[in-house]
């Protein structure tokens, strides 16, 4: 389904407001980066802390130092973390600056600032921001999560985006991270963003929806859709009859929460198939909401790792779709909490009515599916 949206920014392949800088073009060769040929693949990548050793060993902190050090010199890295204390991450990030590619980042001071991996950064980088190479450790709550590069080993305008903190305790976790591969459009927006948030934090000007093409949508909060919450506008258009509506949510709160909570509820009453998997920061009164209605509820948090996932994943029938199905997954940095729609936010809609769509709505479908079975054995 291509979702209805409000384009900002440039028409792609020009140069995006703010300074932002485009893909450089020819770039010298690898000296310095890691030997051989790299191609990064378009995919999602899920971790399963249930699977790996040591945190380092993680399936995306793997992913995403091969991928720092393959960056070659001359390219841009930009990461926005909320919370970073990974020195893997931060040793790999040092070792790009110091072979000349330009190493920028913001992260959240309040939870990163007295970690060694945010130290050994500012002691290479510095913190002008108006430097080629930078870390920012911002006042206020930054919670995106996202990770660019514009060119790494022999595939450019990679972006990572998902659901992982650059720390030990979120490598112990279930994340998933969406990776865009040789898509000018998707890095030129999260460009565009980094710009605006190294400039105006931590109260960044309020964004309406952003079109990455193909079908999918970002949405930087605090946006400008109207009524505020593009994730209630969404499940409340859903049909109930036939539809499937699957949420992984590690935090569940507040007044947002409680309203999302009776929404699905309601959802499941009139005949979808609902199932909700809970993690640790779930609060009390949503768990009430939900408890004893037709809405499957699975308690997330398992003996080694919880879900820190903030995931939806949708299908139900529609008039006009290639199969008869609209299929969407909504994922990123977004908990169904109040507090996620006032604070830097990235919430990500995936389309899957293409074929590639599909193919990644299945992914997510069975990743959905390896944890409820998990679950269901322990319990």
């Amino acid at each position: 389904m291509a979702l209805g949206l409000v384009l900002t920014g440039c028409p792609a392949g020009q140069d995006p407001p703010g300074g932002a800088p485009t893909d450089p073009g020819a770039l010298p060769g690898q000296t310095g980066a890691l030997d051989g040929p790299f191609r990064v693949p378009a995919r999602v990548l899920f971790a399963d802390p249930t699977a790996e050793g040591e945190e380092e060993q993680n399936t995306t902190v793997r992913s995403l130092v091969e991928t720092i050090g393959h960056t070659p010199p001359g390219a841009t890295i930009r990461i926005v973390a909320h919370s970073f204390s990974l020195v893997p991450v931060a040793e790999a990030l040092v070792a790009a600056h110091e072979r000349g590619v330009r190493v920028q980042v913001l992260s959240d001071r309040s939870v990163s600032a007295d970690w060694k991996g945010p130290t050994l950064l500012r002691e290479a980088l510095g913190t002008d921001r108006r430097a080629a190479s930078f870390i920012h450790l911002a006042p206020g709550e930054l919670h995106q999560k996202s990770w660019t590069f514009s060119r790494t080993g022999d595939s450019r305008d990679v972006v990572m985006l998902g659901s992982m903190n650059l720390t030990y305790v979120s490598s112990r976790q279930f994340t998933d991270v969406v990776t865009y591969v040789g898509r000018p459009r998707v890095r030129e927006v999260l460009d565009r963003r980094f710009v605006q948030l190294r400039r105006q934090l931590p109260d960044p000007d309020p964004l309406a929806g952003v079109d990455l093409g193909r079908g999918d949508r970002a949405w930087f909060f605090p946006t400008t859709d109207d009524g505020g919450d593009p994730v209630r506008a969404i499940l409340d258009a859903v049909p109930p009859q036939g539809a499937r509506i699957r949420v992984v949510m590690y935090a569940w709160l507040d007044e947002r929460g409680l309203d999302l909570a009776r929404l699905l509820v309601d959802k499941a009453a009139a005949g979808a198939q609902v199932q909700a998997v809970l993690g640790s920061s779930v609060g009390p009164q949503v768990r009430e909401v939900l408890a004893g209605t037709d809405v499957e509820v699975l308690d997330g948090v398992l003996e080694r790792g919880d879900p820190h996932t903030k995931l939806t994943v949708l299908s139900y029938p529609r008039e006009g779709a290639p199969d008869g199905r609209t299929r969407l997954v909504l994922t990123g940095s977004d908990n169904y909490t109040t507090r996620s729609l006032g604070r830097p936010e990235l919430l990500l809609g995936l389309d899957g009515d293409t074929p590639s769509g599909r193919t990644r709505h299945a992914a997510y479908e069975r990743f959905v599916d390896r944890l409820v079975a998990r679950i269901r054995r322990e319990a």
